[in-house]
């Protein structure tokens, strides 16, 4: 094809035909700026077409993220039930000054544990970080996904701390006045229980904080699920448009 190009560039210069030769000259130039533009979107073509792909793989990956966290939420959420319902059959045991029973040693425990060690997991967001927030096209997705792991999670964190906080006076207290065996707590006095108002009084505090540590991973639950939703469905769009 180059050897073309030159035979009529060589024939119309032996020729003396000028003009044409302009005229060439100008059209070939236009042909070599045509395929460089031509070479150029097909570049950017695939380059987009990379990131498009990455972007899926990401999507994916947050899918996979927010998953595990709505099933570390509502683990989370059964067990402080649990706990929960352990508070108040000590206390109705001990209201009620009902007679004692081995099976309430368990209930002892259960009660006093005020919270539950949260750790949302981080990886495909931080998958997500190191590729670069651009990847995610959508800008409403985007501000949703950021909101949630930079705001909501961490606001909602800091928030369980003065529920959570660890009392070492009613830990010594407990000490005190139980044996711990096997995951249960033998009351050294059982009777004297019915009117030790600090003890009683502890336990309803730790219910109630419960309660609110309840609440706020409810919450965060909603707000997970509503992200993972919109991830997926940007996802199942960006794989039915491809």
């Amino acid at each position: 094809m180059i050897k073309f190009f030159r035979k009529i560039r060589y024939n119309l210069i032996n020729q003396n035909k000028t003009t044409q030769y302009v005229k060439y000259a100008i059209g070939e130039i236009l042909l070599v700026v045509i395929g460089i533009l031509i070479a150029l979107q097909i570049n950017t073509w695939n380059e987009k077409n990379k990131e498009r792909i990455k972007e899926r793989e990401i999507l994916g990956d947050l899918v996979e993220n927010l998953e595990l966290n709505i099933k570390i939420l509502e683990d989370n959420i059964k067990e402080l039930k649990l706990y929960d319902k352990s508070s108040e059959y000590v206390l109705a045991s001990l209201y009620d000054k009902r007679p004692f029973n081995d099976s309430i040693k368990v209930h002892f425990h259960l009660a006093r544990v005020p919270k539950i060690a949260m750790n949302l997991s981080y990886s495909g967001y931080e998958g997500y970080k190191n590729i670069g927030f651009y990847i995610i096209t959508n800008k409403v997705l985007k501000n949703e996904i950021l909101s949630l792991f930079e705001t909501v999670y961490p606001n909602t964190l800091a928030s369980f701390e003065p529920v959570n906080a660890d009392f070492p006076e009613f830990d010594n207290h407990v000490v005190q006045n139980f044996i711990f065996t096997n995951g249960s707590l033998d009351p050294i006095d059982y009777q004297s229980l019915f009117t030790d108002h600090y003890y009683i009084s502890w336990i309803r505090a730790y219910k109630e904080g419960r309660k609110e540590v309840i609440n706020m991973e409810a919450d965060l639950l909603l707000k997970t699920e509503r992200v993972l939703d919109l991830v997926n469905n940007e996802l199942n769009t960006s794989i039915s448009g491809s």
